[in-house]
């Protein structure tokens, strides 16, 4: 992709943590729970992880966080030193480490909503 389409989606990337952490917090502060402490009760977490809104919220909130982390990486390590073949290979290694992480991110919420 060209750095500059890269950085269009960064930014919607940067969009949707906002949105998402904020309906995230939101749950844990004041929606549904009569305080903060009920909240993160083991039994609150894995009854509100079976909700499609919250697995919705996390699955987007791990893709969002992943690919702004990652791409802030990939700027700092472009940054150090250039060539295709370091590009090419930060790239495809960047690639590999997000698909891992959103791999098991997402394996860990569909584990926990199904009652695993």
């Amino acid at each position: 992709m060209r750095e500059s389409t890269l950085r269009i989606v960064n930014y919607g990337m940067m969009l949707a943590i906002l949105a998402t952490l904020a309906v995230h917090l939101a749950s844990h502060a004041f929606l549904g729970v009569p305080g903060y402490e009920v909240s993160l009760a083991y039994d609150t977490v894995v009854r509100r992880y079976r909700e499609a809104l919250s697995v919705t919220v996390l699955a987007v909130l791990l893709v969002a966080a992943t690919f702004h982390g990652l791409f802030g990486l990939r700027s700092i390590l472009l940054d150090a030193r250039s060539g295709p073949r370091w590009e090419r290979g930060v790239g495809f290694g960047l690639i590999a480490l997000g698909v891992t992480m959103v791999g098991w991110g997402l394996r860990t919420i569909l584990l926990v909503s199904a009652g695993g």
